[in-house]
């Protein structure tokens, strides 16, 4: 019996007896076979089947819905009454960032706060029967801040798009913008000046003073600044090597480890300002061990040093300096806001390791390393007041003389010009 549909046929078995129907037809999206046996003499009940899947076809290609096979279907059926809770709780057992990678322990945190802020009013409520309503009372209902609350948006429309592959819904109830976030109050802390960067540096324990400066001249993040080793300066090429950041152990807790830096952006070659030179390397000489992977902060009690105890001692370093305000990440602030003065749009981007491509594309123009290092000695000159050691003194009669022989160089070839012109 055949249709334009589809056909069904009767099956033999080896002895040529008839054991069975086999209703079939071709798959609109592979074109391969689609089969459904029935017993013999079901001939009625093969076409009704049929019948209500070349229905099924027609009402998808009309309605824009992706056809699924009967397999999909059921699987997806399945699904569909599976509750939020669990369904949440498979999303972020199997969560992968866009590379495939899994998500630092820091980040499933913030992942699994979000699915918990969303379990507590869609936790029991079955996935496929939530809907545009629901979500909208929950959207206008939130009272956790507006961070959390665009965290768990976000989760939330994941949790949605993963729904809509899988078949269990055809589209997304979550149908209004991600909340608008208010301006930081960090972002309102006026920059730390010179003089009051060092107070800062000498207001703090002698081993750990150079992270104002390795905060302030090179804007790292108060983790990349703890992690930080003896071969990560390559002071022959004078470039800073920002490779690891720290963090903490496998379910975020326990002591300091070294991680991956935030984002690709974050890992990066920095020039090291030529007049920061000295000071690094007499604090590596004093403070750090003597090995490539020495800590450049070496604390007292552990192995590396603690973001939380960095940051108790520039508590009390702010209240010396009269800048209760100031955090450490002001002092990432105040170099790439030193960078934007001298810089161009790019190279302060490039300096601040930030990894926003389309600013970067729309409003900032190709940067070279030499402009990257001429922002370098910039930013170090506007935040930092070094003393006048011999050392300090030998580097710029360096960089005097080679400027100078460059000078002549051009005053000779300016001479020559001159001279055929006459």
């Amino acid at each position: 019996m055949r249709s334009e549909f589809g056909n069904i046929r009767t099956r033999l078995n080896r002895k040529g007896e008839a054991v069975s129907l086999l209703a079939r037809y071709k798959n609109p999206r592979t074109y391969k076979d689609v089969t459904k046996r029935f017993p013999l003499g079901a001939k009625a009940i093969a076409q009704a089947w049929l019948d209500s899947e070349e229905k099924y076809r027609d009402e998808c290609f009309r309605d824009g819905i992706t056809w699924l096979s009967p397999k999909e279907r059921e699987a997806a059926d399945v699904k569909s009454k599976v509750a939020f809770s669990d369904y949440a709780a498979d999303f972020l057992e199997h969560y992968r960032a866009t590379d495939g990678s899994k998500l630092t322990e820091a980040s499933m945190r913030k992942k699994r706060e979000a699915v918990d802020h969303l379990d507590g009013f869609f936790g029991d409520m079955l996935v496929a029967s939530i809907d545009e309503e629901d979500v909208n009372r929950w959207y206008d209902d939130f009272d956790k801040g507006p961070h959390a609350k665009r965290r768990a948006y976000q989760t939330l429309k994941a949790i949605f798009r993963k729904a809509i592959r899988e078949g269990i819904v055809e589209k997304s109830p979550c149908m209004r913008p991600n909340p608008k976030l208010p301006q930081s109050e960090q972002s309102k802390i006026p920059e730390a000046t010179r003089d009051e960067l060092r107070v800062l540096y000498e207001a703090m324990p002698e081993y750990s003073r150079i992270t104002i400066y390795l905060g302030a001249v090179f804007g790292l993040r108060i983790s990349e600044v703890c992690a930080l080793q003896r071969r990560d300066f390559d002071f022959k090429r004078g470039v800073l090597h920002v490779r690891h950041a720290v963090g903490r152990g496998e379910g975020d807790v326990g002591a300091s480890v070294l991680k991956g830096t935030k984002n690709e952006s974050s890992h990066a070659d920095m020039p090291i300002p030529d007049k920061f030179v000295p000071m690094l390397k007499d604090h590596l000489t004093r403070y750090s061990g003597t090995g490539p992977e020495a800590m450049v902060i070496r604390p007292k009690r552990s192995a590396i040093m603690s973001t939380g105890t960095l940051r108790q001692q520039f508590d009390v370093a702010r209240l010396v300096a009269d800048r209760p305000d100031l955090h450490l990440h002001t002092l990432r602030a105040t170099a790439i806001t030193a960078a934007s003065r001298v810089g161009t749009p790019k190279e302060a981007q490039l300096y601040g390791r930030h990894a926003d491509e389309k600013i970067s594309m729309e409003l900032y123009q190709r940067a070279n390393d030499e402009g990257e290092r001429r922002v370098a000695n910039a930013v170090f000159d506007s935040v930092v007041a070094p003393e006048r050691t011999p050392e300090l003194v030998k580097s710029e009669l360096k960089q005097a003389r080679g400027k100078l022989r460059e000078y002549q160089r051009k005053v000779a070839k300016l001479e020559q010009e001159l001279a055929a012109l006459s």
